[in-house]
């Protein structure tokens, strides 16, 4: 009896792991068709995170997890937009700066490698590789202006000059001739709102608010208010580009609005051959270029709306005659543009003329 027992509990005891053994031949380990990380971060190793480079550097990447070059492929983003233009080179990532824009700019690498992806977002920062042409000046004309306008806005449009002023219960848009100074036509702005710059763009006049951020938009014939916008950020300048309107906040970025929507369509850094380039108040769009007053000084940037740069700055140091200045005036602030006959005007808050210049470089 014991000797049956036995051999029926060695038949099973076979049986059983007979039974384990031929499951684990037929079974195929996942990994053989399909390998996934626990870690799917690509591993940067070079640079480091917010370097600086200079417009036209090559900016070299490699990475712990790979050689560049034995992946199977890479898809490159570049501030949320696919990135064309790279090359590899003894197993780095080489991306072309010229193709970037200054500032920040977000690189997301994802590569694949046997069923296996990794991704990793690198971030640097692109300053100019030159420093800005500089320009002094030469006043052509003179011509009379209210100095009870803190001038925050300046367009000239039709042979009219069109100016938005500042200042709670003193903000105001108004159209006048620029020879006499005669006032023709003004819109008096609520007094609980600090009137910012303006803009002429397809018949209507748009013009910002400082902290209210609301913008307004007036027919451009009768001053009447068509509608009201609201925006996220604080206005101060303002000027159009292409179809599109730009605006400034008074940090180093340009924000490009859609003028029937004012939504956020693009937005831009401003730098020049040292770092960001702040306090970018009045603006005007001139044969191709955007002229920025900097607030606080007497200095006028022209940057590159294609990549952000600045491109030359504008000296304007003992502009004003001070002697014709009946109160107290304060800084320069007010760029128009007169596209027909080329003629570039300036004025600032309270100063009593608008200056029309000539800018010459220095050499």
């Amino acid at each position: 009896m014991e000797n049956n027992l036995t051999n029926f509990i060695f038949i099973l005891l076979f049986l059983f792991f007979g039974c384990s053994r031929q499951n684990e031949q037929n079974q195929t380990p996942l990994t053989d068709t399909l390998q996934i990380s626990p870690n799917n971060t690509l591993i940067i190793s070079q640079p480091e995170q917010g370097k600086v480079y200079k417009y036209s550097d090559s900016i070299v990447i490699s990475s712990n997890n790979y050689f560049f070059s034995a992946v199977d492929s890479i898809t490159i983003f570049i501030n949320r937009l696919p990135f064309k233009n790279y090359s590899i080179h003894n197993g780095k990532l080489i991306i072309y700066s010229e193709s970037l824009k200054a500032g920040s700019n977000q690189i997301q690498i994802t590569i694949y490698k046997d069923a296996q992806i990794f991704s990793n977002t690198l971030s640097i920062v692109l300053i100019s590789n030159k420093a800005p042409q500089e320009y002094t000046y030469k006043i052509l004309n003179r011509y009379p202006h209210d100095d009870r306008s803190y001038t925050q806005g300046l367009e000239f449009y039709n042979g009219y000059m069109y100016e938005g002023s500042g200042q709670y219960g003193e903000s105001m848009l108004r159209k006048y001739k620029l020879e006499t100074g005669e006032l023709i036509q003004s819109y008096n702005l609520p007094n609980d709102v600090f009137g910012e710059g303006i803009v002429v763009y397809k018949q209507k006049i748009y013009q910002l608010t400082w902290q209210s951020r609301i913008a307004y938009e007036f027919d451009l014939n009768t001053f009447k208010l068509l509608r009201t916008f609201e925006f996220n950020t604080e206005g101060w300048g303002i000027t159009k580009y292409k179809d599109m309107l730009v605006m400034s906040d008074g940090s180093n970025r340009l924000y490009f609005l859609n003028p029937e929507t004012f939504m956020e369509v693009d937005r831009l850094e401003v730098y020049n051959h040292i770092g960001p380039v702040t306090q970018l108040n009045e603006l005007e769009y001139i044969d191709g270029f955007i002229y920025a007053n900097v607030y606080l000084t007497d200095d006028i940037v022209i940057i590159n709306p294609n990549t952000g740069f600045v491109e030359g700055i504008i000296r304007l140091n003992n502009l004003l005659d001070l002697s014709k200045a009946l109160k107290k005036p304060d800084v320069l602030n007010g760029i128009a543009y007169d596209s027909s006959k080329k003629r570039l005007f300036v004025t600032g808050k309270y100063w009593p003329e608008i200056y029309q210049i000539e800018i010459i470089p220095k050499k």
